[in-house]
């Protein structure tokens, strides 16, 4: 946990303690409940602009492809899909799945339907370990830090016994997984690309980029990032920085050169 650039004079613990809008990283619920609920990749879905009742969403770059599937939809993180798809799965569908992943005890969800597009707030480390599930064939567990102790000679004191729940069928997980490919490879997470390897993740921005994620997966490991201040004011960067800024952790874990 890195949790601020000058961690020795800023104790605060942004990964756990700072509860902030999710934006479009929460999106892999409505598309999971959708795949949960039968609908294909392949499924076209209307990207316009439209309201419900008082409630006139757009799209971050407010472009609008018309008639997409799931899968491309997904790829340039259109709002005006995922509220679709939670109005026709019912808003109850949405927070119990978002439940199961470990989502929404920091902030409790509310029915609204902005809930879909990220609208309410959690923490890095539980947004985190839902992208995680999805990297474990969709078994979640509750994050730990300490692995086990032992004493000076090596001897076992305590080993945690890490307890994994089956969230998600392994056929949506690998459907979830193929739009988190897709997102990184030709979607709006393009900057945490790195050629040759298969990376799996979403960016996410609140309005006004005051809150900037991306979490990824690469192999067995997931991680998070966010960017943003306490102050809550609006940042002149994007949720690119954020996924670039992963990749350059990443590379740094695994060694591998990537071009300036």
């Amino acid at each position: 946990m890195i949790t601020s650039k000058n961690p020795s004079i800023n104790e605060y613990n942004r990964v756990i303690s700072s509860v902030r809008p999710l934006g479009s990283t929460f999106k892999i619920i409505p598309y999971a409940a959708a795949l949960i609920e039968g609908i294909k990749l392949s499924d076209k879905f209307e990207d316009l602009p439209i309201c419900w009742e008082s409630y006139c969403p757009k799209n971050f770059s407010e472009d609008y492809r018309g008639s997409i599937s799931l899968i491309e939809s997904f790829k340039s993180s259109s709002n005006i899909v995922p509220i679709s798809i939670t109005k026709k799965i019912g808003l109850k569908n949405i927070i119990n799945l978002a439940n199961s992943f470990g989502l929404g005890y920091e902030q409790e969800f509310e029915e609204f339907p902005s809930l879909a597009i990220g609208a309410y707030g959690d923490n890095l480390l539980n947004i985190t370990n839902a992208y995680s599930a999805i990297n474990n064939n969709g078994k979640i567990q509750n994050p730990e830090i300490i692995e086990k102790i032992e004493t000076f000679k090596k001897q076992p004191i305590w080993e945690n016994k890490f307890i994994s729940k089956n969230i998600l069928d392994l056929k949506i997980n690998k459907k979830i997984n193929k739009l988190l490919e897709k997102s990184v490879k030709e979607g709006t997470s393009k900057a945490a690309s790195i050629k040759g390897k298969k990376i799996y993740g979403k960016t996410g921005t609140s309005d006004g980029n005051k809150d900037l994620w991306f979490i990824g997966s690469i192999d067995n490991l997931t991680t998070g990032i966010w960017i943003g201040y306490d102050d809550n004011k609006e940042s002149e960067l994007s949720s690119g920085n954020a996924a670039y800024l992963w990749k350059k952790f990443i590379s740094e874990i695994y060694k591998i050169p990537i071009k300036k």
